[in-house]
């Protein structure tokens, strides 16, 4: 499998005093900025980009797991498809000529939850984590859905041409 390449961006604890860098530790998570564009074939065999120069944290576990299951670890392609529909609340997708359209443009927090089991099953074969990540998406994944909705980003274009329509 093609692998995106990311780089890490640092947690800011410098010039904190010793409570500030230690609540920063607690809560902080490490956010990976994508350095070229990645190309993905989703399990529907749709093609699709996460174009450079989007950041991302990984899957959202809670820190007193990480110990179990890594936010970068098996379902860090999964989080990474995941985190730019609920971003952005579409995909960017080639066409069959290579340029690149808006997919499932407004499709709503379900369609991104269920993509992120889907991908994970694609990606790793591990059903019960799958499940388990899907289900705390269900529960909990509706501040993160709202917090991307009342944030305006402007588009991160990938590095192909835009395709004239919609495919």
């Amino acid at each position: 499998m093609n692998m995106p390449k990311l780089s890490p961006l640092p947690i800011r604890t410098r010039g904190k005093g010793f409570f500030g860098r230690l609540w920063t530790w607690v809560t902080e998570v490490r956010a990976w900025e994508v350095v070229e564009d990645w190309e993905y074939e989703l399990p529907n065999e749709s093609k699709i980009i996460i174009p450079k120069s989007f950041i991302f944290d990984g899957a959202s576990i809670p820190r007193p797991l990480w110990g179990i299951l890594s936010p970068t670890g098996l379902l860090l392609i999964p989080g990474l498809i995941h985190d730019f529909g609920y971003r952005f609340d579409y995909l960017w997708a080639l066409d069959s000529e290579g340029c690149v359209y808006k997919d499932h443009e407004n499709a709503g927090q379900e369609y991104w939850d269920k993509l992120f089991y889907d991908v994970g099953e694609k990606v790793n074969g591990m059903k019960v984590i799958n499940v388990l990540a899907w289900v705390a998406l269900a529960l909990m994944g509706r501040l993160a859905w709202k917090s991307n909705r009342k944030r305006y980003e402007a588009d991160i274009l990938p590095n192909k041409p835009l395709c004239t329509e919609s495919a």
